[in-house]
């Protein structure tokens, strides 16, 4: 591919995709020996990718013309079909995705949000009410369907860190 690459995720020590800006999604299964570029049926940059296994598999972008906002991509079948899925994040730029299973996930960006139905319905999760609270999420990770930590803030300001336990 000639497009910039900037989100790269491996599920296991073969199985890998990578995500550019022009809604490339690049896919190996010989552990980057060979790659292959998936149809992500987007040409808007894919801002991040996150998958729980090597077929089921997320991925965001922000759509060109109105609504903006972001978008959900979804896979089934390791990216060789991506279908959008409507969500609720309309005028809101999200940059992160993390599912620990099927049915659970968040989403940061404006805001955390947490799905508990495989992305269909999203509810908004409380930050603190310090100063901090509506800086911006960049990236989370949880280790456990309870306990994770999210970063995040706003350039020449504060970094933050966030951390849950439910």
């Amino acid at each position: 591919t000639n497009d910039f690459l900037r989100k790269l995720f491996f599920v296991d020590e073969h199985d890998g995709w990578a995500t550019g800006l022009t809604g490339t999604i690049i896919h190996t299964s010989d552990a980057g020996t060979t790659w292959t570029i998936q149809n992500s049926n987007v040409t808007t940059p894919i801002v991040d990718i996150h998958f729980i296994n090597k077929n089921l598999g997320w991925a965001l972008t922000y759509p060109d013309t109105p609504p903006f906002g972001t978008t959900l991509l979804k896979t089934t079948n390791g990216g060789d079909d991506w279908v959008v899925i409507d969500s609720l994040f309309q005028m809101k730029f999200m940059s992160c995705i993390y599912f620990a299973t099927e049915q659970l996930g968040w989403i940061g960006g404006s805001g955390i949000y947490k799905t508990t139905d495989g992305g269909k319905n999203w509810f908004e999760t409380i930050l603190d009410s310090s100063a901090f609270q509506n800086y911006p999420v960049f990236d989370f990770n949880f280790f456990n369907n309870d306990f994770g930590y999210a970063c995040g803030g706003r350039v020449d300001v504060a970094g933050v860190i966030w951390k849950t336990t439910n």
